[in-house]
């Protein structure tokens, strides 16, 4: 008796396992670097979760602490295949003779620094019969062998008209903007057609290893996208998805995500030179010439370069640039001259990736003594 009293208050287990935060990815049998055993813990999963993106269907749950009552022995993924039309409620009795086991998680290969458990089950929509439900439970199973009972059922019926992702991804780089445009897909996933696409959404990271974050705050309903938030030199990666309408829903924000189209690396270069310096002025005394004009409003104007000539008609290559390197403000003293000659003078802007504006306006004066 007192052996199956404590049978029983095992297999109660108040609650699920509780974690740390653990995300982690599977679909094809990698689960991630193994780690430390998991800690003692009761057992609760009652928020599992299941949504559609492209051809796979991913589920997540949260795993809480609450007491060490417990040790972890593995995580029971379960998915059972039915009609659409099938009746929401199941018994757990009913649900654990249909269902098929598609992972096993193992308590010692489950990271500990997340509260999520993330698992992806692939879509194959070219193979699978419509009107299909796809339902999920997760039990979790102590070191004893005791099973706990089912999680809540996550449900969700895939949508098989789904878009492929865009394709020929295309960049158009201007001062102020990066300009994106892709063609449209022509085809389902299914191999259906026209494409069920009703927008796009577009994602980018910075370099190769960060996270991809959406660029537009609303679907875009046209094939492009104008990226003004960028600095030059700086290797970007790029991906945009289609976006596929559910039947009878004409919401855009209900609507499924496409796979990722191909990842696309652009590095914005800086070829635009700045506007010429204006406004320039020239003055002389002290047998030195003095030159002004305005700082160019451009932010990554790094400098200027004077350029001197004794004949205001000679070609560009005949003037003599001052500067041996680049002059930072927005006044200069050529004191190299002889009293009583004329000089003339044009000054340009050069940006910090060398970039030169074309030259100002030729400003002229005789030397005074």
């Amino acid at each position: 008796m007192r052996k199956q009293n404590r049978k029983s208050s095992i297999f109660r287990f108040a609650s699920f396992l509780v974690l740390p935060l653990i995300a982690l990815v599977s679909g094809c049998g990698k689960i991630g670097d193994p780690l430390p055993p998991i800690p003692r813990a009761p057992m609760i999963i009652d928020e599992l979760k299941v949504e559609q993106q492209g051809t796979n269907l991913i589920l997540s749950f949260p795993l809480v602490r609450t007491n060490r009552s417990a040790i972890l022995e593995r995580i029971d993924i379960y998915r059972l295949i039915e009609s659409a039309n099938d009746p929401a409620g199941l018994p757990q009795e009913s649900f654990s003779s249909s269902a098929a086991l598609i992972q096993s998680i193992q308590g010692d290969r489950i990271p500990q620094k997340s509260s999520t458990v993330t698992f992806i089950d692939p879509l194959d929509l070219k193979n699978t019969a419509r009107d299909r439900r796809h339902r999920y439970a997760i039990r979790l199973v102590a070191a004893s062998g005791v099973a706990a009972d089912f999680s809540n059922y996550a449900m969700i019926a895939p949508l098989y008209e789904l878009s492929r992702p865009p394709s020929n991804i295309e960049f158009r780089q201007t001062e102020r903007e990066t300009l994106i445009k892709w063609a449209p897909p022509a085809t389902n996933e299914n191999g259906s057609s026209p494409a069920n696409v009703a927008a796009y959404n577009i994602f980018r990271r910075a370099g190769e290893n960060g996270s991809l974050v959406k660029l537009n705050s609303e679907p875009l309903r046209e094939p492009q996208f104008s990226d003004r938030n960028f600095r030059f030199e700086v290797k970007y990666q790029y991906i945009v998805r289609s976006l596929s309408l559910l039947p009878g829903n004409a919401a855009l924000s209900s609507a499924i995500e496409s796979n990722d189209s191909a990842l696309m690396n652009h590095t914005p270069k800086d070829s635009f030179p700045p506007a010429a310096p204006s406004s320039v002025t020239i003055a002389s005394i002290n047998s030195i010439v003095s030159i002004f004009w305005p700082l160019n409003s451009e932010p990554d104007v790094g400098g200027y370069n004077i350029y001197r000539s004794e004949d205001d008609k000679a070609p560009p290559e005949k003037w003599v640039r001052l500067n041996p390197l680049l002059h930072k403000t927005a006044s200069f003293r050529d004191d190299k001259v002889q009293v009583g000659k004329q000089y003339f003078y044009q000054i340009t802007a050069v940006d910090q990736f060398g970039n030169e504006s074309v030259r100002s306006t030729t400003v002229g004066e005789t030397v005074n003594p």
